[in-house]
C-alpha cells in the first residue's frame, strides 16, 4: 500500500487544511505571475476528484520510490487509487464558506478542492474564461491551470507542497 496512509497518525481538521490552502493559494506569486486575478478569487461549490498520478514524481521522491521498477509501481499504485477514489462532484459547505466571491463571472479565478484524504489535500487553481456556474466553464479546451498538492501536520498547517502547471488541449 502507498505510504500516506497514516498508521494511526492523528489526522489535521479539515477546516484548518481547506483554509490553510485557499490562503496559500491566494498569495502565490506563481499565480501573479500567470496573470491571474488574485482580487476576485472564488472557490467552486463542490468537491471534485483530482488525480495524484500529476505529483507521482514528487511524491516518489518523497517517499523514497526511487529507481524505474519502484517509480513505476507507484505510478500504477496512484493510478489505481485515482481510479477505486473517483467520485462525481458533490456541495460542500466547507468550500462556500471559504470565500463569498460566487466566481460566475468572465475571468474570475476560481479553486477547485478535492477531498482531504490521508493528510493530502489536491487543488486546482484556473480562470472562469467563459463565465457560468459549471467547471466546464473553468477548465475548457486550449486552457491552462495549476494544480496544488498540499500534506499538512497534524495541526492543520502546510508541512510540504508541490505545484504543477496544466495546459488543457
Amino acid at each position: 500500500m502507498l505510504p500516506f496512509l497514516t498508521n494511526g497518525q492523528s489526522l489535521p481538521a479539515p477546516e484548518k487544511t481547506y483554509k490553510a490552502a485557499f490562503n496559500h493559494i491566494k498569495h502565490d506569486r506563481q499565480l501573479r505571475q500567470m496573470g491571474y486575478n488574485l482580487k476576485n478569487v472564488a472557490v467552486f461549490d463542490s468537491i471534485v476528484h483530482k488525480d495524484l498520478t500529476w505529483f507521482s514524481q514528487e511524491l516518489g521522491v518523497l517517499w523514497g520510490y526511487t529507481g524505474y521498477q519502484k517509480e513505476k509501481r507507484l505510478a500504477d499504485s496512484l493510478d489505481q487509487l485515482g481510479t477505486t477514489t473517483f467520485h462525481k462532484p458533490y456541495f460542500s459547505p466547507l468550500n462556500t464558506s471559504l470565500t463569498t466571491n460566487s466566481g460566475l463571472i468572465k475571468g474570475s479565478t476560481v479553486i477547485v478542492f478535492s477531498r482531504l484524504e490521508n493528510n493530502m489535500l489536491l487543488a486546482e487553481v484556473s480562470d472562469n474564461q467563459e463565465g457560468g456556474p459549471g467547471l466546464h466553464n473553468i477548465f475548457s479546451t486550449f486552457d491552462q491551470s495549476l494544480l496544488y498538492l498540499f500534506i499538512f501536520r497534524p495541526d492543520g498547517t502546510i508541512q510540504r507542497h508541490y505545484v504543477q502547471h496544466i495546459a488543457y488541449n
